[in-house]
C-alpha cells in the first residue's frame, strides 16, 4: 500500500503469478509480469478483469515482438509482400535439467507449454489473429528427472505436467499454425516461419538481431542482415519500457495482459483437446496490436 509505487515487475516463479499479481492490483498497483500470467485460465480472467475495473495497466512478457526483426518482419506482411498469410510454425524448447538448477520448477507447475509457448504464440497472433481453435497431443515423456546442475545437483524429481508435444491452430482469419514444445527433445525448426500466398519469413531466434530469411517462389530461401539497430542478445528491458511508457501515456501496453490471457488459453487448450482427442475452441480475444513504430518507448528512455 505504498503510495510511493505505482507499478510492480512480477518475476516470481510461474504458481505465484496469479497470487502476486492479483494482490498488487487490488492495491491499486499497475502490472508487469513474467509470462505466463498464471497457470489457469480463469485465474487470467480474473487479473484481466480486476485491472480494468480499477483503470490498471496490465501488461505481460513475452517482449519479443518488440524487437526490431519481429516489427520488421511484421510491418512488411502488413505491406503485403508475401501476400496472404497462409500458415505459421512455433518451435521452442529443449531438456532443462541439464542446464538449469531449478528445472524442477519448471516442469511440476508449468510445462513447456505455459513457459515457452506463450513466444511463438505471441508473435502469431500479433501478426496474424487470435486462434480460434486448437487440436493439440501432448504427453509425460519423461516422468522422473535429474538435476544435473547446481547447488541441488543430484536431486530426483517427477515430472506433474505434460513435457512434451504440439498442436494444430486454426486462426481467426482461417490460416492455420503448427507449434512444437517439448522439455524432453529441442527441435531444429526455426522458432517462428510466417507462411503468405507469396513468400515467406523465417526468424532465426526469439531474440532480437539474428537475422532474417525470406523465402520467395523464384528464389527460395535467402538470408537477409539483421534491420538496423537489432540487439544480438536478449533485451528483457523493451517490454518494461513499453510498460512504463503506456502507464505516463495512458494507452494500452503491448505486451497486454488480455493477450497474455489469449497466449495462456491456447496453452491450456492444448492439453484439453489432447485429453479429450480431439479440436476445443479457444474463447478469449484481445484488442489489435499495435506496432511499435519510428520512434521506440525504450529509445527515449
Amino acid at each position: 500500500n505504498d503510495p510511493n509505487v505505482e507499478a510492480i515487475v512480477n518475476l516470481t516463479l510461474h504458481i505465484s503469478h496469479y497470487p502476486v499479481s492479483l494482490a498488487a492490483l487490488k492495491a491499486g498497483k499497475h502490472v508487469y509480469s513474467e509470462k505466463p500470467i498464471s497457470i489457469r485460465t480463469d485465474e487470467a480472467n480474473e487479473l484481466v478483469e480486476t485491472a480494468e475495473a480499477n483503470g490498471l495497466k496490465l501488461a505481460c512478457a513475452p517482449s519479443a515482438i518488440l524487437g526490431y526483426v519481429q516489427q520488421n518482419v511484421w510491418q512488411r506482411i502488413r505491406e503485403g509482400e508475401i501476400g496472404d498469410v497462409i500458415s505459421a510454425i512455433g518451435n521452442f524448447g529443449g531438456p532443462l535439467e541439464h542446464w538449469h538448477p531449478s528445472a524442477d520448477a519448471f516442469l511440476m507447475h508449468a510445462g513447456p507449454f505455459r513457459d515457452v509457448a506463450p513466444y511463438p504464440l505471441t508473435t502469431m497472433t500479433t501478426m496474424i489473429a487470435p486462434v480460434k481453435t486448437v487440436h493439440g497431443f501432448a504427453r509425460v515423456a519423461v516422468p522422473k528427472r535429474v538435476l544435473t546442475q547446481g547447488p541441488r545437483q543430484g536431486t530426483e524429481f517427477e515430472v506433474n505436467e505434460k513435457d512434451h508435444g504440439f498442436a494444430v491452430l486454426e486462426f481467426e482469419n482461417g490460416a492455420h499454425g503448427f507449434i512444437y514444445h517439448s522439455f524432453t527433445v529441442a527441435s531444429g525448426i526455426p522458432p517462428y516461419e510466417i507462411h503468405g500466398t507469396a513468400g515467406g519469413f523465417s526468424i532465426q531466434a526469439h531474440d532480437d538481431g539474428r537475422g532474417i530469411k525470406k523465402f520467395t517462389p523464384q528464389g527460395g530461401w535467402q538470408e537477409e542482415p539483421s534491420p538496423p539497430k537489432a540487439f544480438t542478445g536478449l533485451d528483457w528491458g523493451k517490454g518494461v519500457a513499453d510498460f512504463a511508457d503506456a502507464i505516463r501515456s495512458d494507452r494500452n501496453p503491448r505486451c497486454n495482459g488480455a493477450q497474455a490471457r489469449h497466449a495462456l488459453e491456447i496453452c491450456e487448450r492444448v492439453i484439453e483437446s489432447s485429453d479429450l482427442g480431439r479440436p476445443v475452441d479457444v474463447v478469449s480475444r484481445f484488442p489489435a496490436p499495435v506496432p511499435v513504430g519510428d520512434i521506440a518507448p525504450w529509445e527515449n528512455a
